[in-house]
């Protein structure tokens, strides 16, 4: 069940990425692309590669790796909500239910801000 719950969410995050790309600027398949929407998407959140790389080694190679894990599925919601100028409350709304208000922000509502 949990295992679904994160396919769904990932699922819907990268559904979300043209859309987050799009109010920053940037052209809409770039979101489709699967290495470049990351690039792209951090680039808009304002993340570090490096930052990323480190990350992604810990979690490949540290025993404990679902600490770091959940910690990237709760804090993502808070840094995408902060790049598109949205409320506190909109953050933790997305923490809660990702698979409506990702969608909701990248292609309704949302304003890139940075």
């Amino acid at each position: 069940m949990i295992t679904n719950l994160v396919l769904l969410y990932l699922i819907i995050l990268y559904l979300s990425i043209p859309g987050f790309l799009r109010l920053a600027g940037y052209k809409f398949y770039y979101g489709l692309i699967p290495i470049v929407n990351l690039y792209f998407f951090f680039k808009v959140l304002k993340i570090n590669p490096i930052f990323l790389i480190i990350y992604s080694l810990l979690i490949i190679f540290i025993p404990y790796r679902d600490f770091l894990v959940t910690t990237l599925f709760v804090f993502l919601p808070f840094i995408i909500m902060d790049a598109f100028e949205e409320k506190l409350i909109y953050s933790f709304l997305s923490l809660l239910v990702p698979f409506f208000f990702y969608p909701f922000i990248a292609y309704h509502h949302g304003r890139y801000y940075y």
